[in-house]
């Protein structure tokens, strides 16, 4: 089959060689385009000296957010109330953030080594805002050590940057395009160009400028850059011969898209049954913070922490999905494996479910794939208080390089098949699905989920290095 495949790839090449055609004038065009965008009036700029200078993690919209995976959640919620009340404990909270809490409840000043120390403040945002809450005479000194997203206005805009447009100037892109508005980045400084000023200058140049996502002749950046006008015919006899190859060698191929297709038809289905929770919780909880955090009443201060949980599970499963989408095949990894205490995740889980009895035979720091494992956990247990009778029980067990998690509670349901099971429920409620999502996912961490009982219990086993 390899040998097939080299023989279209040099017929393809030879075809290239032999066509006679010469490779379009686009690069000339881009060169044209870049030139013309030199001499034109600039809406805005930055100097790339200040950027330079700030910390990464300012640059970075995560930073913004509750640091989950540098604290456990009992000590951001322990450094929550000690921020509020300058009272109670300081178990987990690692010294320098002990020192700033003294330092904010004494009314005392610290130096600005310590800020370029600690950008970040472990429950998000910079420890620089956070301390000119009750510094504000400070804020002079503090600017150089504020999140861009705290001072909008600064930085020749910067801060007004999408999510995804400010992770790609941190990562080194040098074009940009927000709100119809281009950015451009020249050997000392970025610049911003208005849409009438930009677009007269692509079109008469001969190309236009997109963001990702669809045909990208030219990548620039997080836009592609495609000319206006179509190629010759002889390209396009190139191409028609490029169709006819691939034709040829659809056979050999067909088996290999198969499989990949229904591996991402199922991540589109699993992804779209998982989103409904954190989405409709979202929706629920923004209204409570137009205004600023402080100023909220207690009821809706204790949202946040369903808000902050949200955002992270949101982000959590798309950084997942994106390592299962960029694997190679081989490997069939869903996720890379992350060191926890067993027992921190399992009261994280059962943090969702007041009624859960929950036992733990013994504590154990383990390498689990995280959040597919507790994507399996939470749909199971969902189910059990949906559909089951209570006591909804879940008892944790590791033997034997394998992690042991039943979930049962005292119904009864008559049968002994997951396939007939998810049949009979595939109708109503969207269990038959959430029990589907829990045995491919399963499968594909080399675990099993089986069904037992009286009383109905799901048992789900998971691979673990402890």
């Amino acid at each position: 089959m390899r040998e097939k495949v080299r023989t279209l790839s040099l017929i393809f090449c030879s075809a290239l060689i032999f066509s006679g055609c010469t490779p379009p004038p686009f690069s000339q065009a881009l060169r044209d385009f870049s030139r013309l965008l030199d001499n034109a009036p600039v809406q805005g700029q930055v100097s790339l000296n200040p950027l330079r200078q700030l910390d990464p993690l300012l640059l970075r919209p995560a930073s913004l957010y509750p640091q989950f995976s540098e604290m456990p959640v009992p000590a951001l919620s322990t450094l929550y109330h000690y921020s509020q009340h300058c009272s109670g404990t300081f178990a987990g909270i690692p010294p320098a953030f002990q020192q700033f809490e003294r330092a904010q409840c004494q009314q005392t000043e610290l130096p600005e080594q310590w800020f370029a120390a600690h950008p970040i403040y472990p429950l998000g945002g910079s420890s620089a805002w956070h301390y000119l809450q009750r510094h504000p005479s400070e804020s002079g000194r503090m600017q150089a050590y504020l999140h861009v997203r705290e001072r909008p206005q600064a930085l020749g805009g910067v801060g007004q940057l999408s999510d995804d447009n400010l992770d790609a100037l941190a990562n080194g892109q040098n074009w940009l395009m927000q709100d119809g508005i281009l950015w451009r980045q020249q050997p000392q400084r970025w610049v911003r160009y208005a849409p009438d000023v930009w677009q007269p200058l692509a079109k008469q140049a001969g190309i236009s400028l997109v963001e990702a996502g669809g045909r990208c002749d030219v990548a620039l950046g997080t836009l592609c850059a495609n000319p206006v006008s179509s190629y010759a015919s002889s390209w396009r006899v190139l191409l028609a011969f490029a169709l006819l190859l691939a034709l040829l060698a659809l056979g050999w191929t067909g088996w290999q898209r198969r499989l990949l297709q229904q591996r991402q038809r199922f991540i589109v289905q699993m992804l779209t049954h998982e989103l409904r929770t954190p989405i409709s919780q979202l929706g629920n909880v923004v209204e409570h913070f137009r205004r600023d955090f402080d100023t909220l009443s207690p009821d809706a201060q204790a949202r946040f922490g369903e808000l902050a949980d949200s955002v992270q599970r949101m982000r959590q499963m798309a950084e997942a999905s994106r390592h299962y989408l960029a694997g190679d095949g081989v490997r069939d990894l869903l996720e890379a494996p992350s060191k926890i205490a067993l027992s921190d995740w399992l009261w994280h889980i059962a943090q969702a479910h007041p009624d859960l009895i929950f036992c733990l035979d013994s504590d154990l720091e383990v390498e689990l794939p995280l959040y597919w494992s507790s994507l399996c956990l939470n749909n199971l247990l969902d189910n059990a208080f949906r559909h089951g009778k209570p006591p909804v029980r879940l008892c944790a067990s590791c033997r034997n390089g394998r992690l042991i998690l039943e979930v049962s509670d005292a119904g009864n349901l008559g049968v002994n098949s997951l396939p007939q099971l998810r049949r009979q429920l595939s109708s109503r409620a969207g269990m038959g699905l959430g029990l589907s999502i829990v045995q491919r996912v399963a499968r594909r961490l080399r675990g099993k989920l089986t069904l037992s009982g009286p009383p109905t219990t799901f048992t789900l086993e998971l691979p673990c290095e402890q």
